[in-house]
């Protein structure tokens, strides 16, 4: 650009959707949050590529007595 004739740095952060559908968890989504504060400390562009299929929420351990779950397959939670 004409501001940056010799380039310039940018932070890109994106969502691999050959990894767990590109779902974020907890620590994808700390992982975006701190980029995404460096980009803003270092006022540099923060470019976001988005292939996913949303959220992949958890279950706080305190928490899991309270359900009771007949998973479809109990050594693999992630087939429902």
């Amino acid at each position: 650009t004409p501001e940056c004739p010799d380039g310039r740095s940018i932070i890109v952060i994106a969502n691999d959707i050959t990894y767990k559908i590109g779902s974020f968890g907890i620590e994808e989504d700390l992982l975006f949050q701190r980029a995404s504060e460096l980009a803003r400390l270092e006022r540099v562009p923060r470019i976001y590529i988005s292939a996913n299929s949303g959220a992949r929420i958890g279950l706080a351990e305190e928490l899991k007595f309270l359900y009771n779950i007949a998973w479809n397959d109990p050594n693999d939670v992630e087939k429902g």
